[in-house]
Order: structure tokens, then sequence, then C-alpha cells
């Protein structure tokens, strides 16, 4: 009799399971790093260091502050000068366990060094893309990789906007919060036979658990799997556009938008618009009215790109690949032409015309990447292969490399009723 009742309590007793649980943790870390500085500095690629402290509010959202310290030597020759960045970031974090993906945004200041030139500062907006491994509840190895962009420099340096990206690599320790608490599973089912065993023995049996606690909003994502089919998400998304032309070798842009996505059952309708912000102007050649070839004889900055197309989410699950492709407009922004050989003003106004022509082509689109749903947000990044096309002022197949987030707005299945 008491050992049916001691398996019952048993069977209890095996609910109790470890997980790593962030919410309102402090998380404190150092980190080692490597800069590759905007080319208008002049300044060798160079290792740092650096620490952060950060705040989970909970399991998806956290604030954190960082700084990180280099010193770099000008290529130019002389003494190395320092690099000291300063961040404020929000953070979105995949709400995992073990492995916890993020994207963070914010506000840095850039010290840019006591030797001059260098002695002065910027004020920038900063973004990057990460993950921790947990090794255990408390420790984690941190990943990250992030930009800086600052619209404009000091006159010394052209007075233009600068782009600085920078890899670390660090450890992180979690203080506080629930890092390996108990949390309660349900005990499986005691088969009825058992049960009416225990009770004809006079044993008693283990009361079944409360039902777990709700967090405000309803359960988790991965809880419902049907969640996903069906809705509306809106996007943002961030990231950089590669590509060169018969003139430039390759550049490497930044570029931003938004978009839209419309679920099935496991694809979707992708609708999206981008702009790339050039750090400077890009050239390219076209042969002038006369025959003559005068190399880089139009100036062109920025780009416009609207997709459309359809994606595949075959997996269904909380982490999961996507692919698909489609058809995108590309549009070079104010293109500008020069031509020595032009001996009237409709020659260069013939030229001109071609280079407006040549601005605007379409392609295919093809995409890959990896999507991590957390309750109604999404964390994701891919790449972007498009098509070459004849007679555009790029040259080749364009490549771009994103993340950013989605949010489901609600469902986009209306119900349908009929009328007696």
């Amino acid at each position: 009799m008491r050992g049916v009742t001691v398996v019952g309590v048993l069977l209890a007793a095996r609910a109790a399971t470890l997980s790593a649980q962030h919410a309102h943790q402090l998380e404190i870390g150092g980190f080692g790093s490597y800069t590759r500085y905007d080319k208008l500095f002049l300044l060798d690629n160079q290792v740092g260091g650096g620490g952060r402290l950060g705040f989970f509010f909970n399991e998806s959202l956290g604030l954190e502050v960082d700084a990180n310290i280099a010193y770099p030597f000008p290529k130019a020759g002389g003494p190395h000068t320092q690099m000291r960045f300063g961040s404020v970031s929000l953070v979105l974090n995949s709400g995992g366990q073990k492995n916890i993906l993020y994207l963070l945004g914010g506000y840095s200041r850039l010290d840019m060094g006591v030797n001059p030139p260098y002695n002065f500062a910027l004020h920038a907006v900063h973004a990057g893309l990460g993950d921790r491994i947990f090794f255990g509840s408390r420790l984690a190895l941190r990943l990250e990789a992030r930009g800086y962009y600052s619209p404009k420099n000091t006159a010394g340096f052209g007075g233009k906007p600068v782009v600085h990206l920078l890899g670390s690599a660090g450890l992180s320790y979690f203080i506080g919060g629930g890092g390996g608490g108990p949390r309660v599973v349900a005990p499986p089912p005691i088969p009825k036979e058992k049960r009416d065993s225990i009770i004809a023995a006079g044993g008693k049996v283990p009361p079944p658990p409360p039902p777990p606690a709700r967090t405000r909003g309803g359960p988790r994502f991965e809880e419902r799997s049907s969640d996903w089919a069906h809705k509306w998400y809106w996007g943002a998304q961030g990231g950089l556009f590669v590509f060169k032309t018969n003139y430039d070798s390759y550049a490497f842009e930044p570029t931003f938008g938004g978009h839209w996505l419309i679920t099935g059952k496991r694809t979707a309708l992708y609708v999206s618009y981008e702009q790339s912000f050039f750090l400077s102007d890009r050239h390219t050649t076209i042969i002038e009215p006369d025959g003559t070839i005068e190399p880089g004889n139009v100036a062109f900055h920025d780009m416009r790109r609207i997709m459309v197309g359809a994606l595949a989410f075959p997996a269904q699950k909380r982490v999961e690949p996507f692919g698909g492709g489609g058809f995108a407009i590309m549009q070079l922004l104010n293109p500008q032409v020069t031509c020595s050989s032009c001996q009237t003003l409709s020659q260069f106004s013939q030229l001109q015309d071609e280079a407006d022509a040549a601005a605007s082509k379409a392609f295919f689109w093809w995409m890959g990447g990896i999507d991590i749903k957390q309750g109604r947000l999404a964390l994701y990044g891919h790449y972007i292969l498009t098509s070459s096309a004849r007679g555009f002022l790029l040259d080749g197949t364009t490549h771009t490399f994103q993340g950013g987030i989605r949010y489901s707005m609600g469902t986009a299945k209306e119900g349908v009723t009929e009328g007696h």
C-alpha cells in the first residue's frame, strides 16, 4: 500500500525541471572587438575591447549600455589614435532558453581620439544582430555584428556620412531573475486502473497541479502552431546592398526598408519597399553620342527598390528556414552625366536621356533566410540575390544582406456567415 502511494508521489515529483528564465535579469559582460573604419578616415582596421551592462524587462525586451575602445594607426603613418564608442541600445530577444538570438538598435557617441586630425566626436545611430549561446543557466558566449552610421563628420573629412562596422565576441554572466529556477511541468497522468488501486488500498492520489500561469496576451506562439497561418505581418529591415558597375569595383551601401507579409498555411505573399543611401557617388560608363568612351561619365546616388513575390515556410517551427522569389523594380536615383565630347545641347540631352533610361529596370529575385517566432513578434535575417539586366547602370547581379523584425497585426482571413 505504501509502495503504491510512493509511486504516485514520485510521479508528481518528477514535474520539477530546470530552465533558464531571463526576465528581470542583469547581464554583465566583456568582449573583444574588430572594427572596420569608414574609408574616409584612412585608419587601419583594428582589434579592441569593451564591456556591457544590460537588463531584461521580460523574455523579449531589454535595455543595455556598452563601451568599446581601440587604438588604430593612420594609414599614412604616425602615432596611433584612440577610438572610444559608447552606446545605449534597445534589445529585442528571441525568448529562447539555451540560445537567444537578438536584434538591437540605438544611439552611439563616437569619440574619435586625442591626436589631430582625429580629435573630435560624432553622434551616430547603430543597429546589430547577435546570438547568446548558454553554458548552463548563467554563463553565455555572445557573438555580435554591428554597424554605426553618422549622417555627417567634420569638415576635415569631407563632412559626409560615415559607416563603421564592428564584430565582437565575449562572455556574459546573468544575475538575478529566474535563471536556473524551477519551472513546474504537469506530470504524466496516472492511469485509471492505478488510481483505482491506490484509492482501494487506502492511499492518496497526488492532486493535479494548478494550470500554468499565462502571461498577458495568452499562450506563447510556439504553443499555438496555427497562429502563424492567415496573418498580416508588418515589418522593417536594414542591412547592406552590394553591387558593382563597369567603372567602380564592389560597393557596400546601407539599405533600409519595410515590408508586408500575408501568410497562408505554409507560404506567404511578400511585398517590400527599400531605399539605399549611398555614402558617396558611384560611377559607370556609357558611350557618348559620337562614340567617345569617357570612363565614369555617369554619376548616381542612392537606390530605390520595390519587391513582390512568394515565400515558403515549410517547417512550421519556432526557428525555421524560409525561401522564395519574385519580381523587383530597381531605380537608381538622380543620374548625372558629364560629356566632354558633346558639341551641342541636343547631344548632352541625348546622353542624359540614355542615362535616365538605364537607371530603372525590372529583375527577378531569390531570397533565403532564417525566421525566429516569438509571440506576435518574429526576428529574421535573409540574403537576396537579384538577376542582372542588360543596359542597366549596375553591372551583373546584386546582393543584399539584411536583418529585421516583423509583427503580426491580426488575422488576414475573414469569417464567412450565411444568412437564413
